[in-house]
């Protein structure tokens, strides 16, 4: 059988990781599926795609019984860069600059809302801020007084406040505390009304690349967004539609992966990003939006367009990813005790496929409409 020709770009969240990473990591999973599956599935070598992509290629070849054999050209929309450059270093900056987010998210966003939301990600949300910024006063406070009778004044109060950064330390590490601070200082920075111009200029350079793929003999377009990478896609399929007289053909589809587009959507200063999101929800195209309670880094289970002001016409399926469903007990606990990594299972295989799994998806003969209706059929009845 001929083979089905797929393209994939897949925009990254808020990481300074590169191609590398993200290409290993596939590879690895594509082999974990590919034993499962009992599928012959090949990842090629990273490839430049100049200016700032890296693609590779992925075949699978199911042969006739398994749907005939696949084609699929991964492009990694390369942004690393650009992140490192708003990876804020410096560590009184990063307490001064996350104090400024949180005041402007406290006080801005809708909060009739974002009381909607699950409570994780309510909770998951100041966390960090909690522990990098009240735990070392808390735990200084509480120690502040033995330590004092213990060492006298000087010594206990710098003992005191040495233990609370410690353990201020030690939690916000295991959380991966710093890494969420910069997250939202990032998207605090994408809330006004201009985005950052080396942010501004790599969307629209991937825009580009996205509408010259519609000229192009795929069989199915994928633009996959991960965690941050949801919030940029919106200026993306922005400018799209705008391109495409508001309507992108049945082959492509926006899948979002753990996204947490509510977070700027909900912001009510965020009239640029507002506008753009309007355009989006009134486009006519497949978007597939996938996000789990147990992932505090995404806002699971909302519409994405609910702070828009025209109901929506973009044809979203909203769904949990139900990992408790094709993983077994053991591995489910263990996934959901880290939290850092189960925001990243999104593109991971398990231990039983998904029809929505990220490899059944991105190298597999199903298009992602008949794999829609396939989990739909085991999960909804």
């Amino acid at each position: 059988m001929p083979a089905f020709k797929r393209k994939i770009f897949y925009l990254s969240g808020f990481d300074p990781r590169g191609a590398r990473f993200y290409h290993q990591l596939y590879a690895e999973q594509a082999a974990l599926f590919g034993a499962k599956a009992g599928r012959e599935i090949a990842v090629g070598k990273r490839r430049r795609e100049p200016p700032h992509s890296v693609a590779w290629t992925v075949e699978d070849k199911g042969g006739e019984k398994e749907g005939g054999d696949t084609v699929t050209d991964h492009v990694f929309l390369g942004w690393d860069d650009v992140v490192r450059s708003h990876w804020v270093k410096n560590p009184l900056a990063l307490l001064r600059r996350s104090v400024v987010a949180y005041w402007n998210f406290t006080r801005l966003l809708d909060w009739p809302i974002v009381r909607t939301f699950p409570f994780g990600v309510r909770f998951a949300f100041y966390y960090p801020g909690v522990s990098t910024i009240l735990l070392p006063v808390l735990f200084g406070l509480l120690l502040a007084l033995p330590l004092i009778l213990l060492l006298g004044s000087t010594w206990g109060v710098a003992a005191a406040a040495l233990v609370g950064l410690a353990v201020a330390l030690f939690v916000v590490k295991k959380i991966q505390g710093f890494w969420l601070l910069r997250f939202i200082i990032f998207n605090d920075t994408l809330a006004s009304d201009r985005l950052p111009a080396d942010v501004d200029e790599r969307m629209a350079e991937f825009a580009g690349q996205i509408r010259a793929s519609l000229d192009e003999d795929w069989d199915e377009i994928l633009f996959v967004t991960h965690s941050n990478g949801s919030i940029l896609a919106v200026p993306i399929m922005a400018r799209l539609l705008d391109a495409c007289g508001g309507a992108l053909p049945d082959r492509f589809s926006l899948v979002t992966l753990g996204s947490c587009i509510a977070l700027i959507g909900n912001r009510k200063d965020s009239r640029r990003f507002h506008a753009l999101l309007e355009r989006v929800g009134q486009g006519d195209f497949r978007w597939l939006d996938i996000g789990s309670i147990t992932d505090g880094a995404c806002i699971a289970g909302i519409d994405p367009c609910v702070s828009c002001a025209q109901p929506r016409r973009a044809r979203l399926f909203q769904t949990s990813p139900r990992w408790f469903k094709y993983c077994d007990p053991a591995t489910y606990q263990a996934r959901r005790r880290n939290k850092y990594e189960t925001h990243f299972d999104y593109l991971r295989t398990f231990d039983r496929i998904s029809p929505l799994d990220y490899l059944a998806i991105s190298s597999g003969p199903r298009p992602l409409a008949a794999s829609i209706e396939a989990f739909k059929a085991e999960n909804h009845g």
